[in-house]
């Protein structure tokens, strides 16, 4: 009896697993907007939060794995690096984010100058293979200028996991990007990658952060400060894929 237990038991599992491959992922928009004393952003001079943001359904494992890494991002967008700033959820970091205006507004009451923190997130393709989001942010807490970016995640949509640079490229795409971007931006071949005052750590030329598809193009986003001064804004270079086939490890061919 025991046996037949633990063997009824393996299979449900493994029928659940099956169920679960077979399910198709679903997302759907969610926003979470917050206000200083619930000012009215769109009548300006309101200090304000608000996140948008897909959320996958079904597969459920797999779903949880890109929420919490979407959650993760958005909290790392808003919040930065900032040891003492580290919210676990994004509820806490939009009510974090209110609190410490209201602190410096006592600790500044002639002030009025008003923070603001927008992310808009979106799935720009997505295919059996790749699930790649766009992050387009702004944030301002003072000082002389806020700061704007993209950054981008890819998604296995089979396990949740996130693609690295490796995973996706083969090494010579490298080398493929710089040719191209010392020819976009008047670098001659041989000189330093610096020579014309971009920013490349230790004068060696390197991907972006952040890589993304978008339908049928590869996208190559430089954000403020990553190689250039703030003045020179972002950086973004685009590619067909056909254009780039031959350097990258997921099959584009494969629609959903």
């Amino acid at each position: 009896m025991k046996k037949f237990l633990l063997v009824l038991l393996a299979s449900l599992m493994l029928y659940a697993c099956e169920e679960e491959k077979k399910e198709n992922l679903i997302f759907t928009n969610y926003n979470i907007e917050k206000a200083y004393k619930k000012c009215n952003p769109e009548k300006g001079n309101c200090t304000f939060i608000n996140l948008n943001f897909p959320v996958a359904k079904g597969k459920e494992t797999v779903a949880k794995k890109i929420n919490d890494s979407i959650e993760h991002h958005i909290i790392e967008i808003v919040s930065g690096f900032n040891p003492d700033n580290n919210p676990e959820t994004m509820e806490e970091m939009v009510d974090g984010f209110i609190a410490n205006y209201g602190s410096y507004r006592e600790d500044f009451p002639e002030t009025d100058i008003p923070w603001e923190a927008t992310v808009f997130a979106e799935i720009t393709s997505e295919t059996p293979k790749l699930l790649s989001i766009d992050f387009n942010s702004y944030t301002f807490t003072g000082g002389a200028h806020g700061y704007g970016s993209n950054t981008y995640m890819n998604f296995n949509p089979e396990t949740g996991a996130v693609y690295t640079h490796k995973d996706l490229f083969t090494p010579a795409f490298k080398d493929f990007v710089e040719k191209d971007f010392r020819n976009k931006e008047n670098i001659p071949e041989g000189e330093n990658i610096n020579s014309t005052g971009m920013f490349f750590e230790n004068d060696e030329f390197h991907l972006p952060a952040n890589i993304g598809f978008r339908n049928d193009k590869l996208i190559l986003t430089y954000n403020p400060y990553e190689i250039a001064a703030y003045v020179e804004g972002q950086k973004t270079y685009e590619y067909n894929l056909n254009e780039v086939s031959n350097y990258l490890k997921i099959d584009f061919s494969e629609k959903e």
